[in-house]
């Protein structure tokens, strides 16, 4: 007797559901890739940067980017984001198989100034490009520039502070001359001292800490008024004593009860570093006290006396690092205010006092 494949290999009969599933597959066989896989988009953009060069300020850019669709669907433009608000941008929102369109950018540079880069983020209907980033870079080039660099920085300890200054120069690039009409600042631990150095193009602008002024780090402004509006300059000063703290405060921020409980780890996150430096500091010593109870101190060196190390152009120096923790089993909830107390073996400054901050909920 013949087998069921034998006959159905001369003619004989099969059943009616097993012709129709060989049949299928025979079927799948010959079925072109093309028409096996899912349409999809491809989306692709003809350059990934632009870069506008040197520009004057309050110059406005366009550019245009062409954005392809080389897939066999219909590509979908979802949305665009900018990271900086001088960016705008213009597409069709859809781009048919084998078509371009025209991605139109703009670049408002008013209120831009120095080296520019921002980034155009094209959201898709693509699975392989969900998101095309166009980057935008450039210089904007103001009227009036401040050089090296468009703010201050200047550091010193109290008894050099007279002998210190920190200086930048304020260049015109516009083709009219530039007069500095006066000067203004909102602190009171520096001194300005402007100087003509070319008439109308180039003024020097120096900065010298006040020698009675708080120890600290501190951040205030000089405010230029000039024929040609307004010029703002950041100061970043800290005035040093032979003994002092960095950061001169702690805040721990908000922390969560409940989700330190369920994720304990999450502590290790929440500490903060804090030094203690005395100038030529050999044989500095230390001893800390935390004011609230659920706020650990963690010291090193933790015995004897603070490394030493050769810090440029301020010399030998005594440091401890303090690592300020929470205690977790000893945390309550509520908004706390503290002090951590350094004595120090130094006859001049004996004693320190760390604020602190925490809030617990």
């Amino acid at each position: 007797m013949a087998t069921k494949g034998a006959a159905f290999l001369s003619g004989g009969s099969v059943p009616t559901e097993r012709i129709g599933l060989f049949a299928l597959f025979v079927l799948f066989l010959f079925v072109p890739l093309s028409f096996a896989q899912e349409k999809v988009p491809k989306a692709s953009l003809a350059s990934a940067v632009y870069d506008f060069g040197t520009v004057k300020r309050g110059a406005k850019l366009s550019q245009t980017i062409s954005l392809r669709n080389t897939g066999d669907a219909p590509l979908i433009i979802e949305r665009m984001t900018f990271s900086l608000p001088a960016l705008t941008a213009r597409v069709k929102q859809v781009v048919r198989p084998g078509e371009e369109a025209s991605l139109a950018l703009q670049v408002d540079t008013a209120a831009l100034s120095g080296d520019i880069e921002g980034d155009i983020v094209v959201h898709t209907n693509d699975p392989q490009a969900p998101r095309l980033s166009l980057r935008v870079q450039g210089r904007v080039r103001s009227p009036v520039e401040v050089l090296p660099r468009p703010a201050i920085f200047l550091s010193a300890f109290r008894w050099e502070a007279e002998t210190k200054k920190s200086v930048v120069t304020v260049v015109n690039r516009d083709e009219s001359p530039l007069e500095i009409l006066g000067n203004r600042t909102d602190g009171d631990r520096f001194a300005v001292e402007l100087t003509v150095v070319e008439s109308g193009q180039r003024y020097q602008l120096a900065v010298k800490l006040l020698p009675s002024a708080p120890a600290g780090p501190a951040g205030e402004r000089i405010t230029l008024s000039t024929n040609k509006g307004e010029i703002e300059i950041p100061v970043f000063t800290f005035l040093k004593e032979k003994v002092f703290a960095n950061p001169p405060d702690v805040d721990l921020g908000r922390l969560s009860l409940e989700q330190l409980d369920k994720q304990p780890s999450l502590l290790a996150f929440r500490t903060e570093t804090v030094f203690i430096y005395k100038y030529h500091g050999r044989d500095f010593r230390i001893r800390v006290e935390s004011s609230l109870p659920f706020i650990g101190v963690e010291k090193t060196p933790r015995e004897g006396p603070g490394a030493v190390v050769n810090i440029p152009r301020q010399g030998l120096t005594g440091i401890f690092e303090l690592r300020v923790v929470p205690i977790k089993e000893r945390l309550q909830r509520g908004k706390f205010q503290g002090t951590i107390r350094i004595f120090t073996n130094d006859e001049e400054f004996p004693e320190l006092l760390i604020p602190v901050r925490v809030e617990l909920e």
